[in-house]
């Protein structure tokens, strides 16, 4: 598993991806637990982010992956605090077709410390108390990058008899992204794992046999070679206007986008 984190910058969050996301390839357990490797998350936390680490002497994670510990935040990591990652209750379904919302969290107003988490405690013990139900194949699961989630304790294997398969979609905006996309780009030609992954797992796809895959017209765009920049490797057709990567054909490819809400992350199918 991940171990319990944060990704990205909780005080500019839309410096990095401003939302992160996946669709549901695999089923997931029937019961939420968390063995399978299923998403599970802390549930409020991200409107009261910058409030917490204010409160602690505990700096704020400004970037990449950030690890949760017992030892720092005991509070933040205890299991009373995390749930599994659901589709839309059926409460919330029959709210919004009433045209009401659920109210919001108290975590952000709280004086202190204990009555930031306990806020946070009162908002997990209400969700279990809702119907659950897990994500199914082709749903597009979404959460704010400052809400903390994990996929199991760190190093623990899968205690399930098949693998847990999603496809995630990482997007970063637009503008002021040129050098998001000069390190997303060395990292597709030389095997180095995103600064925001875990560091046991930077180079572990580096080696003198890594080659890079080959790209499509889409991958060229969401790698941002579109801009004139040619790719490893790459070679360009005698057709105008057409390239492919070498030993690769031109076809097709995916992704996705979303937002956030109450507990900072939802489902949909």
């Amino acid at each position: 598993g991940t171990g319990k984190h944060v990704d990205g910058d909780i005080t500019e969050p839309l410096q990095g991806r401003p939302f992160q996301a996946f669709v549901q390839v695999s089923a997931a357990p029937a019961d939420g637990s968390a063995g399978e490797g299923s998403l599970h998350v802390l549930p409020g936390f991200h409107s009261a982010a910058v409030h917490y680490f204010n409160l602690t002497d505990r700096p704020k994670p400004a970037g990449g992956f950030t690890p949760l510990t017992e030892h720092e935040h005991p509070g933040l990591c205890s299991p009373d605090t995390w749930v599994p990652v659901t589709r839309l209750p059926a409460e919330w379904v029959e709210m919004d077709r009433a045209g009401e919302t659920p109210p919001y969290s108290s975590a952000p107003g709280a004086r202190s410390l204990d009555g930031v988490l306990k806020a946070l405690r009162g908002l997990a013990k209400e969700l279990r108390g809702m119907s659950f139900s897990p994500p199914e194949p082709g749903d597009y699961v979404l959460w704010d990058p400052r809400l903390p989630h994990s996929t199991g304790e760190r190093d623990a294997l899968s205690q399930q008899d098949r693998p847990r398969q999603v496809f995630y979609c990482a997007y970063t905006l637009a503008a002021n992204s040129h050098a998001a996309l000069i390190h997303q780009r060395n990292c597709r030609e030389t095997g180095l794992h995103p600064s925001w992954a875990p560091s046991a797992q930077a180079r572990k796809e580096q080696g003198r046999d890594y080659v890079a895959a080959p790209l499509t017209p889409l991958g060229r765009s969401l790698y941002g070679y579109s801009d004139g920049t040619k790719a490893r490797g790459e070679r360009v057709d005698k057709a105008p206007g057409r390239r492919c990567a070498t030993g690769g054909s031109c076809g097709g490819g995916g992704g996705g986008g979303g937002g956030g809400g109450r507990g900072g992350g939802g489902g949909g199918g």
